[in-house]
């Protein structure tokens, strides 16, 4: 787990200045303490920041070469199956002088077309591969976005970095103002293509680029997640009995918590107390005893310390945990900011994974399990247990809009304050991002026997695009500005493949047992459940997901005073008093949203002191109390 930065000049002349080298790579430490190194020769710069996992030995740093001093690899990530690709590698002749998934990984992509090897890797990755001799670079990013890749490009050179502020010495970063107006309309943020940066683009989750010596680029897919769909292996689980599919997944399972537990450093887990976080620490807790659990306490009435403790006491582990209040929410955002590098009210809870990323960090552990990815591939989420029943409605809600809408008079008595513009205007703003990706799962929705996947199974699929991306980009950067990695069990290959697959019935149950208020008598994540019951008690395995919540950015008052002297005023050229009257009209929602803004210009893009981005939040941010649960 590293930060990487890399630049490639097209016209392949001069050395890349080695002070602004090591400014990139000194701006990504926090993603690599444990060593720092650069690179440069004619026409090409290397930069890296280590966090060792695997041979912790020096042999092992980045950037690293092979025996020819040919190719040379840029690497951010984890490959799990790295050990049979290395057997594999070694049968055909070649040698190793490291103990690294790295070294396995450089040779593999010598050693096949990156589009044979690429859609073997399991794991998380985020690289770029060097060819001196011809003068390319291959980029490519791993099939689910669990580790960033950004690139700028132009006529002249090519920039590729694990995160934005490390192109910083290269060019002058300029805010999207598309992107801008799109997360204004209530956009998510981007998790690929654009970004909130103008000139500055993500890798898709599954991309490769081929950057050539003059600088043409070859774009292309070596996965999309609707290729896990595959017919037979629908059938054989839809023939499996339900102990059968209990244990085929208890057993992908088991697999995947004993390869993302390999390291040869201290790896410990992330404990919320919900179901797949138990289920995931009982597991990793039979391969270490004394497994390190971490747990953020979020004060309030949503707290899940209660559950988390009872947890460590069945598994007999010491919980670790750090108490989360709502001022800490404010004064954190700052710094939040500066690594999230856009604005995150999509994700209101990254401080606490920040703060308890911390106490990982000083408690001597480098790695910690996330069960990210349960809710998209089991369907985890309270609505989607009562979607089939709101979709109905909905469809009925439009098909009368439909018939109104031809009586404009009728239609505007309705539905007075309704904007038919607005989706579709931001899906303009954000190049269709959230769009592009359900076409493409409705494209590939038929199945060769002509039959469509279940409804339920669209449902995953479209929850581990956008949505999940967007968590896993959270988890990245909250993990690393403590220099911690995040490793993700449930999003193994081979856990996802069987989740896509797998009948609906084992993903959302009706249940006489099942009383959850959101959606009662239909038991979520079934088959998660089902297996945890094996290892952790049932007031564990069945409690219903509470979800990190917090309300703390629906409880702030921003003093108009906030904005008199702000970036997001200069940003729309509007006097004090225009921009008050803007605040007045757009309510809690657009205050928050241009609170983001403003903190995020002021850190990321001017270079602000976080103390006084501080000071000011806590002289003109107030917090509402948090109202009782009814």
């Amino acid at each position: 787990m590293c930060g990487i930065f890399g630049i490639l000049y097209f016209s392949g002349g001069g050395i890349p200045p080695e002070d602004k080298l090591n400014t990139s790579v000194k701006l990504l430490s926090h993603r690599g303490p444990d060593a720092q190194k650069y690179h440069a020769m004619p026409g090409l710069g290397l930069a890296h920041a280590r966090l060792s996992f695997l041979d912790t030995h020096e042999r092992s740093h980045q950037p690293m070469w092979d025996a020819s001093r040919r190719y040379a690899i840029l690497f951010n990530g984890e490959i799990y199956n790295f050990r049979e690709l290395r057997a594999e590698l070694t049968e055909k002749g070649y040698s190793f002088v490291t103990d690294s998934d790295t070294e396995v990984l450089l040779n593999a992509l010598i050693a096949y077309e990156p589009q044979d090897i690429l859609p073997r890797l399991n794991g998380m990755f985020g690289f770029a591969f060097f060819d001196t001799q011809s003068r390319t670079v291959l980029l490519a990013r791993d099939r689910f976005g669990m580790k960033p890749l950004f690139f700028h490009a132009n006529s002249d050179f090519i920039a590729m970095a694990s995160e934005v502020k490390a192109l910083s010495p290269w060019i002058d970063l300029q805010p999207d103002k598309f992107m801008l107006a799109s997360y204004l309309l209530k956009f998510g943020g981007p998790t690929r293509g654009h970004s909130f940066y103008d000139g500055v683009e993500s890798l898709s989750p599954g991309e490769m680029i081929t950057v050539s010596a003059d600088g043409k680029m070859d774009r292309s897919y070596y996965f999309r997640l609707p290729d896990f769909i595959d017919e037979d292996y629908q059938e054989r689980l839809a023939g499996m009995s339900r102990i059968q599919v209990v244990d085929e997944m208890d057993r992908l399972f088991t697999e995947s918590v004993s390869s993302h537990m390999f390291a040869h450093v201290p790896v410990g887990a992330f404990c919320s107390g919900g179901v797949d976080s138990s289920l995931l620490m009982a597991k990793a807790s039979t391969h270490h005893t004394n497994l390190a659990i971490f747990h953020a306490n979020v004060k309030g009435q949503w707290s899940e310390h209660d559950a988390a403790l009872e947890l460590s006491k069945h598994l007999k582990l010491d919980l670790m945990s750090v108490d989360v209040v709502d001022q800490d929410f404010v004064d954190l955002l700052p710094r939040v900011m500066k690594h999230y590098e856009y604005p995150f009210t999509y994700h209101p809870n990254c401080a606490p994974l920040m703060m308890v990323a911390r106490l990982a960090r000083d408690s001597g552990v480098k790695g910690l399990l996330s069960r990210e990815g349960s809710d998209e591939c089991f369907l985890g989420y309270p609505w989607l247990g009562r979607k089939a029943l709101t979709d109905r409605y909905h469809s009925f809600v439009g098909s009368l809009r439909n018939l109104v809408h031809k009586i404009p008079e009728f239609g505007t008595i309705l539905w007075p304050h309704e904007h038919h513009n607005a989706e579709p205007v931001r899906a303009l703003l954000n190049r269709h991002e959230m769009d592009d990706d359900n076409d493409w799962i409705r494209q590939n929705a038929v199945l060769p026997s002509g039959k469509s996947i279940p409804k339920q199974n669209v449902w995953t699929l479209e929850y581990l695009h956008h949505h999940l991306r967007t968590l896993l980009h959270r988890n990245d950067t909250m993990g690393m500005e403590a220099s911690i990695e995040a490793r993700f069990p449930l999003l193994d290959n081979a856990v996802v493949r069987a989740a896509v697959n797998l009948p609906p019935s084992y993903k959302l149950r009706r249940s006489m047992r099942a009383l959850d208020k959101a959606h009662p008598f239909i038991q979520d994540k079934w088959v998660i459940r089902e297996v945890a019951a094996r290892y952790i008690p049932r007031s564990l395995s069945h409690r219903k997901k509470l979800g990190f919540w917090t309300t703390v950015f629906k409880r702030l008052d921003i003093a108009p005073e906030y904005f008199h002297n702000s970036y997001a005023r200069d940003l729309f050229g509007l006097s004090k008093d225009q921009f008050d009257n803007v605040l007045a009209k757009g309510g809690s929602d657009l205050a928050v949203r241009l609170l983001h803004v403003d903190v995020w210009a002021d850190v990321c893009l001017n270079g602000g002191s976080e103390d006084d981005s501080i000071a000011k939040l806590r002289q003109m941010v107030k917090i509402r109390p948090e109202k009782a649960a009814a």
